[in-house]
């Protein structure tokens, strides 16, 4: 699961604080972009993005990020179920990798 702006650890990135910025090596997760989502023919919804990071590398959004997904059902309206939801990660990028975007492309069986 993704814990937000908790930082994490990617093998080979550096460890430590940046002399320059005195903020953490360590990517944290930040945010979601390039979001995409489909709906099947049962209500359940799954959502696609990828993770935006800071630390301090001095160049945010140049970490190694993450693909993360989350599914919920359509009718659901009740904000306390919604709220345990939980994104989960598909893909980490590694060291001097960032990922960069997400598309669904409708066609096909699932």
């Amino acid at each position: 699961m993704v814990a937000w702006d908790t930082a994490y650890t990617v093998w080979g990135y550096p460890s430590g604080n940046n002399s320059v910025t005195n903020l953490p090596w360590a990517p944290a997760t930040d945010g979601l972009r390039n979001i995409t989502g489909h709906v099947d023919g049962f209500g359940l919804v799954t959502i696609w993005g990828i993770t935006s990071t800071v630390s301090g590398n001095g160049d945010q959004a140049a970490d190694p990020n993450r693909l993360v997904a989350i599914t919920d059902w359509l009718k659901n309206t009740n904000a306390t179920a919604a709220a345990n939801e939980r994104f989960f990660t598909l893909r980490q990028a590694r060291f001097a990798e960032v990922l960069r975007g997400v598309a669904f492309a409708p066609g096909g069986e699932w």
